[in-house]
Order: C-alpha cells, then sequence, then structure tokens
C-alpha cells in the first residue's frame, strides 16, 4: 500500500483526485494485507503519464496506466462511466468524469465499490462497509442491470462467495437465476479462470451450492457436471483438483469439459489422475510410473493414505535415464539392431529394478540380461 500511497501523494499535489479503490480497500477493512493495489483518479491518462517517469498503457482506452515505482506496478484509472455492453463483457464506450461516486457507481458489488484516501479514511456510497460486518455479497445499485452490463459478474459472487465465507443478498441470487442465460455470451477462457478461483477458494463447496442454486449450472458447458456431491472434496489449493474431482466423482472422461481449453499440463495431469485413481493396487511400479502431483490428487480422491514424495524417495531409480544401462549398451551385448524388441527388454529392466529384484548396476544388468535374453530368443 505505501506505493500506491505514494502515487496518490503524487496525483494530489498536481492538482488530482485519488483514491485506492476495489478489492484492495475490501481486504484492507477484513484485516488481510491487499495484494493489488488500484488507484482511481480524476486525471485523464495522458495527465497520469505526465507525472510518471516509468508507465505502460496496459488499457489506455478504458482509462487505465500502470505506473511503475519502487519495484512495483499500480494501475491507475480515470474515473470513468460506462456506456452500453452490447457484449454483455466490456462497455462499447466509456466517458471520463471528476465524480468518484459516478465511477464507484459503476462496480459490481458494494464491497468492492469503496474508495480509500491516503489517510486510510473510507468513501462509502453504497454501504459496502456494512455489508462486510453482515458478511453480504450484494450488487452495487440495480443487480439486473449490473449483471446485464457483465454477465461475468453474476460467477464473480459465487466465486466470492467461497472466497470470502459470505452469502449472497437475495435479491442478488434472484437477478443472477433471472439473468443466467447470459453467461453463454462470456468466453469461456473467462469462465474457467473464475471457476478455477472456486475450486482453489477454501469454500468451494458453499460456491458450488450457490452456482446450483443459482441456475448458472444449466448454461455453463458441462454444467450438469458441477452439480456433484461436493461433501468430500477438501481444497488444495490447487484449481486442477476441483476439474479432476467433478470428473472423478461421476467417473467421466476429460472430454467432457475439455470444451473449457485447458493448458496440455493440466489435461495431462488430469487425464494421468483419472487413469491411476481407477487402479485398484499400487506398487512400486504405480509411484514409478506417476508423477507426485498425479499421485497427490488420486489418493486423495481415492481415500488412499499415501505420501507421494516418500514413495518416490524409496524407488531405487526415478526414471529410465536413471538405469546403469541403456538401450546401446543391449544393442551392443546382444549384438542386434534396434527394434521392438528393444522397447520391451528396457521396460522389463526398469521394472527388475524398481520392483527391487535387480541392482542398478552395470555388471550385474549385464549378466541378467545375456542370461534372460538367450534364454528368449
Amino acid at each position: 500500500m505505501k506505493t500506491a500511497i505514494k502515487v496518490i501523494e503524487t496525483l494530489k499535489e498536481a492538482g488530482f483526485q485519488a483514491y485506492m479503490v476495489g478489492g484492495a480497500v475490501r481486504d484492507f477493512l477484513l484485516g488481510k494485507i491487499p495484494q493489488d493495489v488500484d488507484v482511481a483518479s480524476s486525471a485523464s491518462p495522458h495527465q497520469v503519464k505526465a507525472l510518471f517517469k516509468r508507465t505502460v498503457d496496459t488499457g489506455i482506452e478504458h482509462g487505465t496506466v500502470l505506473v511503475l515505482l519502487d519495484g512495483e506496478g499500480i494501475e491507475v484509472t480515470t474515473f470513468r462511466t460506462d456506456g452500453s455492453y452490447s457484449d454483455n463483457r466490456r462497455p462499447d464506450s466509456v466517458e471520463f468524469v471528476q465524480s468518484l461516486e459516478e465511477d464507484l457507481k459503476r462496480r459490481d458489488f458494494t464491497i468492492n465499490a469503496m474508495a480509500m484516501t491516503e489517510q486510510l479514511d473510507i468513501i462509502d456510497p453504497f454501504g459496502g462497509k456494512d455489508d462486510l460486518k453482515k458478511q453480504i455479497i450484494r450488487a452495487a445499485g440495480d443487480p439486473n442491470q449490473r449483471f446485464q452490463e457483465d454477465a461475468l459478474r453474476m460467477l464473480r459472487a459465487v466465486r466470492f462467495s467461497g472466497q470470502l465465507n459470505f452469502m449472497i443478498e437475495e435479491n442478488t441470487v434472484h437477478s443472477i437465476q433471472r439473468h443466467a442465460p447470459l453467461i453463454h455470451t462470456i468466453a469461456v477462457e473467462r469462465l474457467k479462470a473464475e471457476l478455477d478461483k472456486i475450486f482453489a477458494n477454501p469454500n468451494t463447496q458453499k460456491s458450488m451450492a450457490y452456482l446450483k442454486a443459482s441456475s448458472l449450472t444449466a448454461f455453463l458447458p458441462a454444467g450438469h457436471l458441477f452439480e456433484t456431491d461436493w461433501k468430500l472434496y477438501h481444497p488444495t489449493g490447487k484449481s486442477v483438483y476441483g476439474w479432476f474431482y467433478l470428473l472423478h466423482k461421476q467417473n467421466q472422461p476429460f472430454s467432457e469439459v475439455r470444451d473449457y481449453r485447458f493448458s496440455n499440463e493440466e489435461k495431462r495431469l488430469i487425464e494421468k489422475s483419472l487413469e491411476l485413481a481407477k487402479l485398484e493396487f499400487w506398487d512400486q511400479w504405480t509411484f514409478y510410473q506417476y508423477s507426485i502431483d498425479q499421485l497427490e490428487m488420486a489418493s486423495r480422491a481415492t481415500g488412499k493414505k499415501l505420501d507421494p514424495s516418500a514413495a518416490k524417495k524409496r524407488l531405487p531409480i526415478h526414471s529410465k535415464s536413471d538405469l546403469a544401462a541403456s538401450g546401446l549398451d543391449l544393442m551392443r551385448w546382444s549384438g542386434d539392431r534396434s527394434g521392438p524388441w528393444l522397447k520391451t527388454w528396457l521396460e522389463k529392466l526398469e521394472k527388475k529394478v524398481v520392483y527391487g529384484e535387480l541392482e542398478n548396476d552395470k555388471e550385474l544388468i549385464k549378466d541378467w540380461f545375456l542370461h534372460e535374453y538367450h534364454r528368449h530368443t
């Protein structure tokens, strides 16, 4: 916050209004240390750029400039009102204004529509401070208008319910139910980003209950899957576990949620964890074949008591490259060229070493291989 206060002081010395706004104010009032502190100001983007040596035009068409100061980046956005939202996501136009209250009117929820001075005084035109005390998520102003402007706000309300462990105010819930079909207009990448946060937050069960009660599940891609039983879900802080859990719980393949456009790494982690969770018996070869993350997710979901890191450490090798003998060695010892046989024998060797039936020593491996290879050819 110190850097944001320095930015505010510079803006005010130049004759402009400036305040901390948004989630940082909410978190400060909740006794948390704000992570990203945003500033709203009466200064235009060009006036902001003129006052600071280092800036980045992160969203200058919407009034936002990133000020780089003391090793931090502080977003400064000009007070504005938004035009119509033809795509139910972003304003078609913005108008810069000189009124803080006009700027706060366009924000999503009362708890995010507060501002704070550099002296830490709170400006709260919509009762956000009172809603924080009551632990309520309430739309700022008319909820119907807020959700028609930006349909993603409906999913954000659901996310905040679990992130903060708050209730969603009744009129706000009813408005989400009425406007739930608008969630179709939101890009799937934005939907996934919010769902990822829901799966990682400490009260996922509460958020998922609201997701169903709000009717959003009826309009989200693969929405029916989110209606599974979340009682046994214990958040790990990793969103990918939520996606794995809902598929594992309903015995569904990864393809059911592929519309959410996962990274290749996420896809592999989910698919391998689903494969692993179906294995009834786990042994050294299982621990060797699967990663620690895969073992952690599958063991958590299946109730297996396992320390994946310890299980991995006990293995004599952790990959094929750890073997004391290579494919070239097997070809040289056998006198045969490369072919399908090589993969078969390397796997036999791996298993022997992993199971502790053969010491990972080159001469011992050579003796074993020559004996077994000639016996089977």
